[in-house]
């Protein structure tokens, strides 16, 4: 458990050595023995994890290795004398590990095997038989269902291997169990072989343990004389002979399973093998079948069978107020099976209204229990977080813990994580492939973590380069990632609120630890008006928060105030945010944080910004809010690290300092069209030219709104649309021509708005059959002159979300809209004598735009221009030939 301040310290090595002249004042070859012997103490560490938890004195070493590996970051940070005295203090504690008998496991098959022999025992614990009778079971049929019929179906020859996968607790053993003996099943095959894998595991005791179950009993005894090769193709034979069904229950890795895979013939006999894992990419390399959580009903009645197990008719689950409170216990729970049923383990002890309340209040303290007497239960539910997180790849331990920070349920901005993680030091630049980024190995270290089911994500739906939007940890997960976080001194949470001084909360919680303050969030909320939370001037003490990497002041009220001077004292500072925050000015000496690396400045009013940005040499990651900074221009010169460029504006950028951005990934960018100043074409001309590297730029395209300006499309947007242009939005302009014409013909363009635009000279749009051929997202808003819209069929095929609003002229609805089968959300905002005679009709039976439109999952439909507008769902009565699932707001 010390390996999370190993791998930040190494991180900060690797850092220092890779910019040596500027920074190690000629320590390098001191720094670099520092590293050696770090990566030879993480060696120990992958032992010595183990091996503490029923070993004290080794428990004592790794919090030392712990503290000592933060003291070597503070000190590396300010590259002192104390180099020396840290070496030796790592290489005495290397030493006293040995004593005591932990071994320094690498990554050779040999530390595999001595790391298996360590967890046989565990291993036993955790062993899975099909015959386990599950004594409290609820849900799963149609789960159920379907994976019967997937297996049973000879025609499904495709489905030879089904992969079941989703977290720790959802039931997936359970669920394979409930297969394995299903009538169905049984009739299907003639033979039938159970394994449980493990993490750790032995091919050969796997190969051997399946066949001995497929063989006659007079042929087991031969089967312990095979070897590898041998099992092999015995296995391989029989299974072709006979027909077989085979789980593979808590398989790991996709390595594993390749291992495994020469065993069975699948393009060659009728036998399926189910596969259960956490691991989604294995999953995803067969036919991926992903396991979801109880619904409430589920979770409820499971609650009830466990609780209610021991009282012999008793009538206490039909009380509504018992209900009530066990409800939200299984909320608590998350729907878990798992978390449920260790609950209901403990409920079933407690027979009051009053004691289940308690429970309810005391859950999350309850979960992170480990053990002993009646809550023995939740131990099981810790075992199964904790396993998870402990067969996490050591790089990715404090990624994972760093999550903790955010608040339950709490949607993660994974863009910002990405930059907190790398400021932090958390991903390694080892790991970056050739023309790769740390965001790009940022992303992959989040892909991992999800893969393994430890959190779960939400996609972009218009942007592949970008594809994760957000993340979020199970509460759960985030109990125990607290928990953990605690136990190994990495992460504590305070609370500012109410006048608390964070001066003396920190000091006090921190005097064993020597400070090792690395993130601070100070959030005043969402929504207005802002909470008026008085600001924590110890932050400009410097001698209690001088190593604080990551700064932010999000949602917050500096009440007419700016950021304190102090600031400029947090010389380590890689990542500051004041988002959606009401800051007024930034200050100079922002110019001195000369480490920082992201810089968000998104706030909810018009900041005045001084021309010092240029001065961050190692700025990479820099956000403006769009047009809220006050004029006058502010040089982007020198800025050679840059990589995320979002808000640039040419009120306050010039265009010309763009092309210097030798390593720019990503641009959002406004230009505003004056008629004494007109940037676009040179925007356009740096779009399309060769000279930057960027991956799907977006833009803004404005009018002046105290000028009548006419935007010519045909002239400027025709012959300098660029290609990899993913997102553009038309704001207040007068457009001679048909855009849809141009803009049709760009082939990476996923989001359109069109907003509050005139059409000059042709009120009529035409999207033609080739038109927009990777456009997932549309918006017609307020085009004030379009009468008539026409859609071929073939057009917008990956269409998905649409909105249509306050275009008063326009006749009808498109016919061809219901050629989009890939539409699945369309919202509708129109005057209510449209939404009359052209969707409800007047009978209210549908009218002629109806039938165009019902083939969409989820329609919302507003009308306005009446007193009060009758909320209106399409009516469901099959003449659609599917039934809708239509909603109005």
């Amino acid at each position: 458990m010390g390996s999370e301040a190993v791998s930040l310290a190494l991180g900060t090595v690797k850092d220092l050595l890779a910019e040596e002249a500027r920074f190690l004042s000629g320590v390098a070859d001191q720094v670099k023995e520092v590293e050696v012997e770090l990566i030879r103490m993480q060696c120990f560490l992958k032992d010595a994890d183990k091996k503490q938890l029923n070993d004290s004195r080794v428990r004592n070493y790794v919090r030392e290795i712990r503290r000592l590996a933060y003291r070597t970051e503070d000190v590396l940070e300010k590259v002192g004398s104390e180099i020396a005295s840290i070496k030796a203090g790592i290489n005495s504690l290397t030493k006293n590990l040995e004593t005591y008998g932990v071994i320094a496991l690498s990554s050779t098959e040999d530390g595999q095997s001595s790391n298996a022999r360590l967890e046989q025992n565990q291993q036993r614990l955790r062993q899975t038989y099909p015959d386990q009778v599950e004594e409290y079971f609820v849900g799963m049929e149609d789960d159920i269902r379907q994976l019967v019929s997937l297996i049973t179906q000879e025609e499904n020859r495709s489905h030879r291997v089904i992969s079941v996968y989703g977290m720790g607790g959802l039931g997936k053993t359970t669920l394979a169990r409930k297969i394995y003996k299903h009538i169905d099943v049984e009739r299907a095959f003639k033979q039938f072989a159970w394994v449980s894998v493990t993490q750790q595991y032995n091919t050969t005791t796997v190969f051997r343990d399946i066949l001995k179950q497929l063989v006659p009993e007079q042929r087991k005894e031969s089967v312990e004389e095979m070897d590898e090769r041998e099992l092999v193709r015995e296995l391989y034979r029989v299974q072709k002979e006979t027909k077989s069904f085979v789980v593979l229950d808590d398989l790991w890795e996709i390595e594993d399973w390749k291992r495994l895979s020469v065993a069975f013939p699948f393009a060659e006999a009728d036998s399926k093998i189910l596969i259960t894992t956490r691991n989604q990419k294995l999953a995803e390399v067969e036919f991926p079948y992903r396991l979801n959580f109880l619904n409430e009903d589920e979770g409820w009645e499971l609650l009830q069978k466990r609780a209610f197990a021991k009282r012999n008719g008793a009538d206490n689950e039909s009380d509504p107020q018992l209900e009530a409170v066990g409800r939200a216990i299984v909320g608590k729970c998350g729907n878990l099976p798992l978390a449920i049923s260790a609950i209901g383990g403990v409920l079933s002890q407690k027979t009051s209204l009053e004691e289940w309340k308690t429970v309810k209040n005391d859950v999350d303290s309850y979960i992170r229990m480990s053990g002993g007497g009646k809550e023995e239960g939740y131990g099981a539910v810790l075992q199964v977080l904790a396993l998870s997180y402990d067969e996490l790849p050591y790089h990715l331990k404090p990624c994972f813990l760093y999550l903790g920070q955010f608040r339950e349920d709490e949607d993660i901005d994974a863009e910002m994580l990405y930059r907190m993680w790398t400021a932090e030091g958390m991903v390694s630049s080892d790991h970056r492939g050739k023309g790769e980024t740390l965001t790009d190995v940022a992303e992959r270290y989040l892909y991992e973590m999800a893969s393994r089911s430890m959190l779960q994500v939400k996609l972009y739906e218009f942007s592949p380069a970008r594809k994760v939007r957000s993340c979020y940890l199970h509460d759960l997960m985030r109990d125990f990632c607290l928990a953990r976080g605690k136990e190994v001194e990495f992460l504590k949470l305070f609370d500012f609120r109410g006048g608390n001084d964070p001066s003396s909360d920190y000091s006090r919680k921190h005097d064993d630890t020597g400070g090792h303050l690395r993130s601070l969030t100070l959030s005043g909320g969402s929504g207005y008006p802002r909470a008026k939370i008085s600001f924590p001037q110890v932050i400009c003490d410097s001698t209690k928060f001088k190593y604080v990497k990551v700064l932010k002041f999000e949602g917050y009220d500096f009440m007419g105030k700016g950021l304190p001077k102090g600031i400029k004292k947090l010389v380590n500072l890689r990542f500051l945010s004041v988002k959606d925050s009401d800051l007024r000015e930034l200050p100079s000496s922002i110019g001195q944080l000369q480490y920082l690396e992201t810089l968000d400045i998104r706030v909810c009013n018009t900041i005045k910004v001084p021309d010092v940005l240029c001065k961050l040499k190692g700025l990479k990651h820099l956000y403006f809010a769009d047009t809220n900074v006050e004029d006058g221009l502010l040089s982007f010169l020198g800025l050679s690290k840059l990589e995320t460029l979002v808000g640039f504006d040419d009120n306050f950028g010039d265009l010309k300092h763009l092309s210097g951005l030798s390593n720019l990934r990503f641009l959002r960018a406004i230009v505003i069209i004056r008629k004494e100043k007109n940037d676009l074409p040179q925007m356009l001309n740096y779009l399309n030219s060769k000279q930057h590297k960027l991956r799907e730029p977006q833009l803004e395209i404005r009018a002046d709104g105290e000028e009548e300006v006419v935007l010519p499309v045909l002239d400027l947007l025709a012959p300098l649309s660029p290609s990899n242009l993913s997102q553009l939005l038309l704001f207040g302009c007068s457009i001679e021509g048909d855009p849809m014409s141009v803009l049709g013909d760009l082939p990476n363009l996923r989001s359109l708005l069109f907003y509050k635009v005139d059409l000059v000279e042709r009120n009529v749009m035409i999207s033609d059959a080739n038109a927009f051929p990777k456009l997932v997202s549309l918006g017609i808003i307020d085009i004030r002159n379009l009468e008539k819209w026409v859609v071929a069929e073939g057009s917008m095929p990956n269409l998905s979300d649409l909105r249509i609003e306050g275009c008063e002229e326009l006749e009808m609805i498109p016919d061809g809209l219901r050629f989009i089968r890939t539409l699945r959300e369309l919202e509708i905002e129109m005057h209510e004598e449209f939404i009359v005679q052209r969707i409800r009709g007047i009978d209210g039976r549908g009218g002629p735009d109806r039938d165009k439109i019902c083939h969409v999952p989820v329609i919302k439909i507003q009308s306005y221009g009446c007193k009060k507008s009758a909320p209106y769902v399409l009516p469901t009565d099959g003449i659609c030939g599917e039934e809708s699932s239509s909603s109005v707001d």
